[in-house]
């Protein structure tokens, strides 16, 4: 089931990646296995709705072209001298 779900996402967010598909997809897999560790939490009461949301969407969105954040966590170390 889970390949259904990793290509079904892959697909759906392939327009708004710079990733290349097997890439993509491969994340798609890990958002998949953090969806299912946080809904445990949230089964567990130690997580709110609003928290699981919030994690999940910034999961997925972080996920979509992991080079930009790269990139951008480069450009701040440099920018505060750090390496």
């Amino acid at each position: 089931m889970t390949d259904s779900y990793a290509d079904l996402m892959a697909t759906a967010l392939l327009p708004y990646s710079g990733l290349a598909p097997q890439a993509l997809r491969l994340r798609c897999v890990g958002v998949l296995g953090a969806a299912e560790a946080i809904a445990a939490e949230l089964n567990r009461e130690r997580a709110t709705d609003d928290e699981v949301v919030t994690a999940l969407t910034d999961l997925i969105v972080g996920g979509l072209d992991a080079r930009a954040a790269r990139w951008a966590l480069n450009g701040k170390a440099s920018r505060s001298g750090a390496s």
